[in-house]
This record gives structure tokens, sequence and C-alpha cells, in this order.
């Protein structure tokens, strides 16, 4: 039953999302990818505690101290923030009319926002409680995954942890930056891919040693972000007429005025 309203939800949440025209950004298949992903990751549940346990060894903490510092570095980076350096790499190249960085920095951006607003109201329906609350409670280690808090998700943190959502924004500008480089054939991509998302997992790693998420609270965030930046990338190039790019990524027209010996002149320009 947990399975069928998470899959539930996440339809719900993903098919409101249409381009202009009324063409579905999301496919039937995409859904049922996402049906196969959802049923993979709630699998993992039977194995969430024991992840959650080695993780938390405490004299695997007590010999590596820095692995905590680490982390929470990586932690770091979450979806606000790759959003604003996004928002203002495209802001910045507008202004300084790079047409092309601008169009790389708006799909990435695009990618982890509408994953985003996506996972915000799944997680908020399920309630599911984060592995701290589940240990500083006592229960019975078989039980901790499987608690959920309908709707309490919505007000309270701690029940917030189904799918990740560091996860989902670190794998949804890797995807997104990696499709760009695709499309327009970077050199050297096929190394500069896989960096990236090596880059990507650090945030998820990070949590699960925090204790802030289960295995499958990460998989499923990484499978959220990986089809984001895919689809984003995808559809935008395959529609560059779509509403977002044609607002925010048009050329405007400018008039300068300039003033020679023969008098004032004018002249009209794209920017």
């Amino acid at each position: 039953m947990k399975a069928r309203a998470l899959l539930v939800a996440l339809c719900t949440a993903t098919q409101a999302l249409h381009a202009q025209g009324g063409e579905p950004v999301l496919t039937h298949r995409d859904l049922v990818g996402m049906g196969i992903a959802t049923l993979g990751s709630v699998a993992l549940f039977t194995i969430d505690r024991r992840v959650a346990l080695a993780f938390g060894d405490s004299s695997r903490r007590a010999r590596h101290p820095g692995f905590e510092v680490a982390a929470k570095r990586a932690s770091i980076v979450t979806e606000t923030v790759l959003m604003g350096a996004g928002g203002l790499t495209w802001g910045v190249a507008r202004l300084s009319h790079d047409r092309g960085t601008a169009d790389v920095a708006l799909h990435a951006t695009e990618s982890v926002l509408s994953a985003a607003m996506a996972i915000q109201v799944v997680r908020g329906v399920l309630g599911r409680e984060r592995p701290y609350v589940a240990d500083s409670l006592g229960k019975a280690p078989d039980s901790h995954p499987w608690r959920f808090h309908l709707l309490k998700g919505f007000t309270h943190f701690s029940d917030r942890s189904y799918p990740s959502m560091h996860a989902m924004a670190s794998f949804a500008a890797a995807t997104a930056l990696t499709q760009e480089m695709r499309v327009r054939n970077t050199p050297h991509r096929a190394a500069i891919g896989p960096l990236l998302y090596v880059g990507a997992a650090a945030p998820s790693l990070a949590r699960l040693y925090l204790d802030e998420h289960w295995t499958s609270d990460i998989a499923m965030g990484i499978y959220l972000g990986i089809l984001s930046g895919q689809k984003v990338v995808q559809y935008s190039h395959a529609h560059p007429d779509n509403r977002v790019d044609r607002r925010l990524l048009a050329r405007r027209t400018a008039i300068t005025v300039t003033r020679d010996v023969r008098g004032f002149s004018l002249s009209l320009g794209s920017l």
C-alpha cells in the first residue's frame, strides 16, 4: 500500500508539468520508469537500517573525525545553493550578452527547480521519518525505515526524508551540464561528465553519513535528478521556442544613438 500511495503521489506531482501547446514534458514511458524506480527504492527499505548502522558506527567515527567535517561541508550543497548559483550565472551571462552560458545556466537551474517542486509535494504527503529521529526514539531497528506520518512532512523537517532533495539537486545539475556538453559537442566531455557525477555523489554520501537520509531516499533522489536533468535539456533544445526559453533567453532589441561629424544617427541591434 505504501508503494502504491507513493507512485500515485509521484504521478500526480509530475503530470502537472506541461509545456506550451499542451505537449507533456513527461511521457507515459517516463511515468512507467518512475513507477519501476519507486518500487526499486521501496525494495531498498529492507537494507536501509543496516546501511544506516554501518555509516553510524561510533568506533569508525572516533577513528576518523575528519569524515564528519567533510560531510557537513559537502552537505552545504543544497538545491537552494545550486539554484542560486545557476541564477547568478544566468544573470551575469545575460548582462554580458553570453547567450551560450545563459542557456546552460538556465537549463541547469530549471532541472533542479522542476524536480524540487515535485519532491516537496511527495515528501510533504508521505512524511517519512528521518534516520536520526528513529535513532533518538530508540525503536526496534527493523521498524525505523517504515515509519511514515501522512502530511506531516509539510510542517516537520524531521518527517521529510523521502526522496532526498540533496541527491536530486546535485545529480540534476550534473546531468543537465552533461547533456548540454553532449548537445554542444564540448571537447573532453567524456572525461568531464564522470567527474561531474563523482562530485554529485558527495552530498548524497554526506547525508547518509550525517544520519539525515536512508539509502532508499538517496536512490530515489538520484533517479529523479537524472530524469529531470535529461528531460529539461532534451525538451528545451527540441523546442527552443518554449515559453521559458523565449522569455529568459530571448534577444532584446536595443536602440543606439551615436554622434559623429555628420550629426546624430540611430541604429538597431540585438542583445
